[in-house]
């Protein structure tokens, strides 16, 4: 029963992140438990959730459904009010300067170098111990796997001179065997972008947008991903049921890593033809510069929270659609941003461990703060990552990073013989 549950809590996990923010939720939420991380044990007001139906009938070809031709758009959720941040009672007598002068801040990275984390993690190194008191000095340490350098982190000295910059907002990996943290429970510094979500292919595909691949059956898309277990899936669930949603031709290959530096290496050796991830669109001109401008790699389908347009990278332009908007309403929406959250929700965010003392915390989150609302510290990390920012204090985003596990928690059966459904149809 336990490795059931955290088995699809991965999964699960997706179907509330961005439950969090669509649907507001009843009752208090779960008080977090203290480390190490207790794994959550199913309710039975979980265990009487209806189960989604069966994705994947025997042999059914499902038919896409397209919104906006003749009803009108697709409604949008209303989401839940943001919460107002609480600022942490501190000692007023706290000296961040002292504390801070002299001392060498780790930023862990759970990724090889080359990639988007990697980029802003060198850029902060540089730039932001200007904006924290003593100017301490940054160092950058790669650790992978990601889990591993969470874990790492989670077990750190609480004194907050090792940090983490991370990827997602670290739901799905929560809920893997072999982590020990609870993101309920970390300390969050900020947010600092989040929201993007694409799906694009190599140019030499005979197809255009996602809506050109309907009913097709060749080529077979295929994407990397590192799942030896349905557990390990993560977001890509939520690509898997689009596939079979939509009627395209769809293939997971099992990897031993899929990091931004591994994704590369296979889309241009023709390991895969094509490559779901988050926040990349606009640093192709600067990590691969020609890359969109030539058609190598083309836009196929825009996989961003509800609303979010991808826009134009200065090579092109994101032509696609986001199939929140254009394809999906009611409880296919609703299961969608579920299972897009974890990705989406927060993309690049700053944490530490647990226990980080207030003075230190709030140190740290003024000093995020005031760096991205510097129009140069900003500007030029947006133009040093390609990544476009989207900030979120540590106050508000501590509040919605529990919020989102509690939710996740919540709903777990939801998605649980999608997870397994997809596992199965689609992984290689």
């Amino acid at each position: 029963m336990l490795n059931t549950f955290r088995k699809i809590g991965a999964i699960v996990a997706a179907a509330l992140v961005l439950s969090a923010l669509f649907a507001a939720c009843g009752g208090e939420d779960p008080t977090p438990t203290p480390r190490p991380a207790a794994t959550p044990t199913p309710t039975a007001a979980m265990a009487a959730e209806p189960t989604p139906t069966a994705m994947m009938e025997a042999e059914a070809t499902p038919t896409p459904q397209p919104t906006g031709d003749t009803t009108g758009p697709a409604p949008t959720p209303t989401p839940v009010p943001r919460p107002t941040a609480t600022p942490l009672p501190v000692d007023p007598g706290f000296d961040a300067e002292a504390y801070f002068s002299g001392k060498t801040i780790s930023l862990m990275v759970g990724f090889n170098p080359g990639g988007g984390t990697d980029a802003q993690a060198r850029y902060m190194s540089r730039a932001w111990p200007q904006f924290i008191p003593g100017n301490p000095r940054i160092v950058v340490r790669n650790l992978t796997p990601v889990v591993v350098e969470r874990n790492f982190v989670w077990n750190s000295k609480p004194d907050g001179l090792t940090l983490a910059i991370e990827a997602t907002a670290g739901i799905f990996d929560q809920f893997t065997p072999q982590a020990l943290f609870d993101m309920r429970e970390v300390t969050m510094i900020g947010v600092t972008s989040g929201k993007e979500g694409l799906w694009v292919i190599r140019g030499t595909l005979p197809y255009d947008c996602i809506d050109s691949a309907f009913g097709s059956t060749d080529p077979v898309l295929t994407v990397g991903t590192s799942a030896p277990t349905p557990a390990d899936l993560g977001s890509m669930v939520a690509v898997g049921w689009l596939a079979d949603k939509l009627n395209v031709p769809f293939e997971i290959r099992n990897v031993s890593a899929a990091g931004s530096a591994e994704q590369y290496v296979m889309i241009e050796r023709g390991d895969v033809n094509s490559w779901v991830s988050g926040t990349i669109w606009d640093q192709y001109p600067r990590t691969r510069p020609g890359w969109t401008a030539s058609g190598f790699i083309r836009p196929f389908a825009d996989l961003s929270f509800p609303g979010f347009d991808l826009g134009h990278n200065g090579e092109a332009d994101f032509h696609c659609p986001n199939v929140a908007d254009e394809y999906f309403e009611g409880d296919d929406l609703d299961l969608w941003v579920a299972m897009r959250g974890p990705q989406v929700y927060a993309s690049k965010n700053i944490i530490g461990p647990n226990g980080i003392p207030n003075e230190v915390t709030a140190t740290l989150r003024k000093a995020l703060a005031d760096a991205m609302a510097n129009e140069e510290f900003a500007s030029k990390m947006q133009a040093f990552t390609g990544i476009k920012n989207s900030f979120t204090h540590g106050d508000v985003a501590q509040q919605e990073l529990a919020d989102t596990v509690n939710s996740f928690i919540a709903n777990s059966d939801r998605i649980n013989e999608v997870t397994e459904l997809v596992f199965d149809k689609y992984v290689r």
